[in-house]
């Protein structure tokens, strides 16, 4: 495996800073500053590589970017981690070691009391949404702390670019599901703001269902 980490930051500077100081210096880095203000700040920063878009594209623009250049870089995968430190690093391994012969690895986070409830009521009723379209259980939809195969940008084209990429990927990966796994994970939320927009996310979500209704597993 040729792994490449790829941390999306939209006006996340500092704690994106301090997760690249907790992450082996041994893995390569891509932060992609999604048009942040005071982007000064990553001028210091050292082991990661930094691109700047020049607006707000959204999250699954930027995961997109991180494969395209991945996969120019000769890497074989990407680990998608959050830059608001909901994400604890400590599980890299973990990812890399269930990643054999799997597509994608996702965290599975406990819907505890630690979740708000609107997060954990539109993350159960996703999942089970998409577990029922997919016909197969995806336990946590909505987590962005993932690992990908970059045969996944391969085979499918995605046009998603804000957040609800990370549904229409499972989606679309659809034939492959029995190459997808989970890693158990912390559920950590530290009151950091949410670039999220519950309303038009969910509507975003409604439409992809309906666009890849014509897709079926038996």
């Amino acid at each position: 495996m040729n792994l490449l980490i790829v941390i999306p930051c939209y006006n996340h500077q500092q704690s994106c800073i301090k997760l690249v100081s907790l992450i082996d210096n041994n893995y390569d880095i891509l932060i992609i500053d999604d048009g942040s203000d005071n982007d000064h700040d990553f001028i210091n920063i050292k082991n990661a590589f930094i691109h700047k878009n020049k607006s707000n594209h959204g999250k699954g623009y930027c995961i997109k970017y991180g494969a395209e250049y991945a996969l120019k870089n000769n890497y074989t995968h990407i680990l998608v981690i959050d830059a608001d430190l909901q994400h604890n690093p400590k599980y890299i391994n973990d990812f890399i070691k269930i990643s054999k012969d799997r597509l994608i690895v996702y965290g599975k986070r406990e819907f505890s009391m630690k979740m708000p409830y609107l997060r954990k009521l539109s993350n159960t009723i996703t999942s089970y949404i998409i577990s029922k379209f997919c016909n197969v259980n995806i336990y946590d939809s909505q987590c962005g702390y993932r690992l990908y195969n970059l045969e996944v940008f391969k085979t499918n084209t995605f046009i998603e670019d804000s957040y609800i990429f990370e549904s229409e990927v499972l989606i679309k990966s659809i034939n492959n599901l029995n190459q997808i796994d989970y890693v158990e994970i912390d559920t950590i939320y530290n009151n950091s703001s949410s670039n999220i927009n519950k309303v038009s996310e969910t509507l975003n979500f409604i439409k992809l269902i309906i666009a890849n209704a014509n897709i079926y597993v038996n």
